[in-house]
């Protein structure tokens, strides 16, 4: 899938979860009982098939840009928003969001150096440390087809189910030190789900469910047009409305803002 989506995602979790009063959700979509014994694919073959299957690296050279635009709905809440996602190879993005036709923002940004987030409640902040290698995954254009090179620590570990599909179970460790377990469809090969289970911002233990669905063919690349995310405070749902390749984008849109937009807080 487009990273920029899985982290968006879970950037909206961490926004809210320290912000807003948990409401009530519907549990994590089950994964089901573990498929049969065999033996397991390894680390290379499951890249490899996952390459393959998200549309190849042919595919992916030939894009340079990427334009992402969808809805948020938080049904538990009651509210609906707009995501906005800018990818520009090798690594530069710009995610946009916003909720209540426009009543709170959130942007988070990297220009291949410096990354940054501003939401309308708390300002402008630079990502140093955890959060800008964090930043730098994001920023990856083409995760899908390099991820020996972007996760070297990947460990294969199982065979189960996601919904009715079998998947392979592989664990991995993000730079903020939380576990990621990704779900790699067992017949096509593309990464259908994802749990990540960690320390939030508070020092508390969280697990985020991510699933994948709905893959389309985009300009030869396999993207997911619904994303489904459980988390502890609530859950939401992303609609991919629209893709757009190739569109010309200026680096100065990645770079961070000089300063806060007035009316807002600055931290």
């Amino acid at each position: 899938m487009n990273p920029k989506l899985r982290f968006g995602a879970s950037i909206l979790i961490l926004l809210f979860a320290g912000a807003s009063p948990c409401y009530p959700q519907a549990a994590a979509a089950p994964q089901g009982a573990p498929a049969k014994n065999e033996a397991l694919p390894s680390v290379d073959e499951i890249a490899a098939k996952c390459a393959k299957g998200s549309g190849g690296k042919a595919a992916f050279a030939k894009l340079s840009t990427q334009i992402i635009s969808g809805t948020v709905d938080i049904q538990a809440a009651g509210l609906t928003g707009k995501i906005e996602i800018f990818s520009k190879a090798p690594n530069k993005f710009l995610n946009k969001f916003s909720l209540a036709d426009g009543q709170f923002e959130q942007k988070r940004g990297f220009d291949g150096r410096v990354g940054w987030e501003f939401d309308s409640r708390q300002g402008l902040r630079r990502l140093e440390g955890a959060e800008l290698e964090d930043a730098k995954l994001e920023g990856i254009f083409d995760t899908e087809v390099r991820l020996k090179e972007i996760y070297p620590d990947m460990k294969v570990t199982g065979r189960t189910k996601v919904g009715d599909r079998d998947a392979y179970t592989v664990v991995t460790k993000t730079p903020s030190g939380k576990t990621d377990t990704f779900y790699f469809d067992a017949e096509t090969g593309i990464r259908i789900a994802e749990d990540t289970e960690g320390p939030n911002k508070e020092g508390t233990v969280e697990k985020t469910s991510i699933l994948l669905e709905d893959y389309r063919a985009v300009n030869g690349i396999q993207l997911p047009f619904r994303i489904r995310i459980t988390s502890p405070a609530f859950s939401l749902v992303i609609n991919v409305q629209d893709v757009k390749h190739n569109v010309p984008m200026d680096d100065s849109m990645f770079a961070m803002p000089a300063e806060n937009p007035p009316g807002t807080v600055a931290h």
